[in-house]
């Protein structure tokens, strides 16, 4: 599964149509709420109906909604520092969801391969992280699903019936009074009654549009030359994604093209530049619009 990982954001986009999540650099923007939907309306959104396997090599779907009243499926990504960052947070958080009738779910989107489903396994362990973790490899729309998400961390509610309860929650949920918030809504899930309760985010909602528009931009012009930028992301380790987390986005992919260059062709690299140059004046309008959005 092929996904464009944008690991490093000073603002996070708020939700597309499906999932839009930030992998940022643990630096919070004006707040804003948003209001989460009832699972009794008309418009209920279910998960998508998916096949997986999770870390112990036991076959998962759907169903597994069915063991919890809510289940917060939280979807990582090997190289995502902040993904990381959080894991500790959220072996805490997750002892007290179990008390509330909830869980946390992990869903890394990249671990297809052997190789790649060590390395996940080994950051679990460094992190002390023991709740669950899954790989969703099966359902064209579970696919099409996982395939909206460009940036992370995100985490989605989902009750017992599979229903998406209120919208994807953006960025980490290390934040306690996110976790309280998160809570009130489960406890008005088990209760019947319409999910009133809202989670605070990270952005101004006046510059969501825009902004989801500039990140969509963004991962298009990864998806011009997919295998390429594949083989880019292929190369960054954690450690080098925290030693330039504060850097600009487009300054982090010169320099991995840079350090890497070797593994590529003339033709290659010209392909890059002339992306990163696209992506440098992307980074330039989305700043503009988070200095806009903070004020």
């Amino acid at each position: 599964m092929n996904v464009f990982k944008r690991f490093t954001l000073v603002g996070v986009a708020a939700v597309m149509a499906v999932t839009l999540a930030a992998c940022n650099n643990k630096k919070e923007d004006k707040a804003t709420t948003t209001t989460s939907t009832t699972t009794e309306t008309a418009n209920v959104e279910a998960f998508p109906k998916f096949k997986g396997k999770d870390f112990d090599g036991k076959d998962v779907d759907e169903s597994l909604f069915s063991k919890n009243e809510v289940t917060l499926v939280n979807f990582w990504f090997n190289g995502c520092a902040a993904c990381v960052n959080e894991m500790p947070a959220l072996e805490k958080f997750n002892k007290k969801l179990k008390e509330h009738g909830a869980e946390i779910v992990g869903v890394n989107v990249e671990a297809t391969d052997e190789a790649t489903l060590k390395d996940a396994k080994d950051i679990l362990s460094k992190q002390g992280a023991t709740y669950r973790n899954i790989v969703i490899n099966g359902g064209d729309d579970a696919k099409a699903y996982l395939a909206k998400i460009f940036s992370f961390p995100t985490t989605v509610m989902v009750d017992k019936n599979g229903n998406i309860v209120g919208d994807p929650l953006v960025g980490n949920l290390e934040d306690e009074k996110k976790q309280e918030e998160i809570i009130k809504m489960i406890e008005e899930v088990k209760s019947g009654s319409a999910v009133t309760t809202t989670v605070t985010q990270g952005q101004a909602a006046g510059a969501n549009d825009e902004l989801t528009d500039l990140y969509a931009k963004e991962s298009e012009v990864f998806g011009k030359h997919q295998d390429l930028w594949n083989k880019v992301f292929a190369t960054m380790s954690k450690d080098q994604i925290e030693q330039t987390q504060n850097l600009p986005y487009d300054e982090v992919l010169k320099s991995q093209v840079e350090a890497n260059k070797a593994s590529f062709s003339e033709e290659e690299l010209k392909t890059l530049e002339e992306d990163i140059k696209t992506i440098s004046e992307i980074e330039k309008q989305i700043a503009e619009a988070s200095a806009k959005a903070s004020k």
